[in-house]
């Protein structure tokens, strides 16, 4: 049966076990997410540190083009969680038709920009010429899926704000099996098996990098269909069909643009200060850029049940503020901040104490490693203070406060990482370690100024 959209405010027995009920699918869904990249850089980093280093390249990059795509998420799904929450099912129809035009006209734009600069990129961000070659094909190849990558990104954020969180999850994880089976035949070669049963070969295509993007964008261009089908066939009042009417509407266009704007703005301050953070690593050689990738790699987990968690609280703070509930969106705010920082400290022991093997997963080169291992337990002292930062983002972009997150994006990434990192790692001669000190600066900033954002009260009427 298709999923219904429905009201999510008293869904659980009690405000935490509504929060939890929510939650929890969004957190498996970010790990499937999350497993597709571990998969792609713990496959090719068998292969060596230089392969690595093209996938991890255009990372940066890869971040600011889902940053837009989130931004679009934002912009439409807090209106249908509003919608929803007054019981206004007509605008929630609308919004989900104009997420629909969105993608399909700023996802082939996309895809024709990425493929135009694809080949030089790695080269503009510093890369050498023997990684800047298979970087430029991963990420041509990777990015030819984009509209229904970010088809994917808008959808999973429409369903989850319209109280269906487990859809997404379980498309996700049907991505990483996909992932899986189609790395192990396009990355490496034919390989033969020996068993106390007998021996079997293993196919393989032997493509090393770009197999794995090749794998990449088959699986996240079928989630991508799926999730779209899925927004048509969905039962219930916020229902879609080709017989509606497809024309653009200004009104839902303005408040995509007052919801999600300023998220746009935020990763693209973020991302293009993560795109010269970038370039000052590959200043530092290969090891140092195979490390970094790796050490971010690994970094990734460390965030992911803050993010689903802010998901639920974006659909609770949003529907109770389309409610009119001022208490209820401030409980919900109170009880994922609690949450965040449980994990926080749950996810500062993890990067703290397995930091090695956590590096380990994904290659064999001890250098590599050893410096990646350094890096992480850096980021490990701000956990805390990171997964509150997530959560409370969330919580306030529900309730329709997205302009304060440009500001501190603003700040953070420009005023204290660069200047800190470039300090650190030039200047006093700490190299990555440098680099990566300036990164936790800057995370430390974001959680003490969305707690104090969160606590002044003065997020829930921004827009008023």
């Amino acid at each position: 049966m298709a999923p219904k959209s429905v009201n999510v405010l008293g869904l659980g027995r009690s405000p935490v076990h509504t929060v939890i009920l929510l939650a929890w699918p969004a957190i498996i869904e970010q790990i499937m997410l999350t497993l597709v990249g571990y998969v792609d850089t713990a496959m090719v980093g068998a292969i060596g540190a230089q392969a690595t280093a093209a996938v991890g390249v255009t990372t940066s990059t890869m971040w600011l083009i889902n940053g837009l795509f989130s931004a679009f998420g934002v912009g439409f799904s807090v209106q249908v969680a509003q919608c929803i929450g007054a019981e206004d099912y007509e605008g929630c129809r609308q919004a989900i038709r104009q997420s629909v035009l969105s993608v399909l006209g700023f996802g082939a734009l996309t895809t024709l920009v990425c493929q135009l600069i694809g080949g030089q990129l790695p080269l503009w961000l510093g890369a050498p010429p023997e990684v800047a070659r298979e970087a430029g094909a991963y990420f041509r190849i990777l990015t030819s899926v984009m509209v229904l990558h970010m088809g994917s990104a808008v959808f999973s954020a429409i369903l989850r704000c319209s109280g269906d969180t487990k859809t997404p999850m379980l498309l996700n994880i049907l991505t990483n099996v996909m992932n899986i089976i189609l790395n192990t035949l396009f990355i490496f070669e034919p390989s033969v098996h020996h068993t106390p049963f007998g021996s079997f070969t293993l196919p393989g295509l032997g493509m090393g990098v770009r197999g794995a993007a090749i794998a990449s964008a088959i699986s996240m261009g079928t989630v991508g269909l799926l999730l779209l089908l899925t927004t048509f066939l969905r039962k219930g009042e916020a229902h879609i069909d080709f017989h509606q009417n497809w024309r653009p509407d200004p009104l839902v266009w303005r408040l995509a643009l007052r919801f999600g704007l300023p998220v746009a703005f935020e990763r693209v301050t973020v991302s293009c200060g993560q795109i010269i953070f970038t370039m000052m690593v590959t200043h530092l050689g290969t090891v140092a850029l195979a490390a970094h990738t790796l050490a971010n790699t690994a970094e990734s987990i460390s965030y992911l049940p803050a993010v689903g968690i802010s998901f639920a609280a974006t659909t609770l703070v949003g529907q109770a503020k389309g409610a009119e509930n001022r208490d209820m969106a401030f409980q919900f705010g109170k009880i994922v901040t609690k949450m965040g920082i449980v994990m926080g400290v749950m996810m500062f022991a993890l990067l703290f104490f397995g930091a090695r093997g956590l590096v380990g997963i994904f290659t064999r080169d001890l250098a590599v490693i050893a410096l990646g291992a350094g890096a992480l337990r850096i980021e490990a002292l701000v956990q805390p203070l990171q997964n509150c930062e997530i959560v409370l983002a969330g919580a306030m972009r529900g309730g329709g406060d997205a302009r304060f997150q440009f500001y501190v994006g603003l700040v953070c990434m420009w005023g204290v990482r660069l200047p800190v990192a470039f300090l650190m790692a030039f200047v006093f001669d700490l190299g990555l370690y440098g680099i990566w000190c300036g990164m936790a600066a800057d995370i430390a900033m974001r959680g003490v100024l969305n707690l104090w954002r969160f606590y002044s009260g003065r997020w829930y009427g921004a827009l008023h």
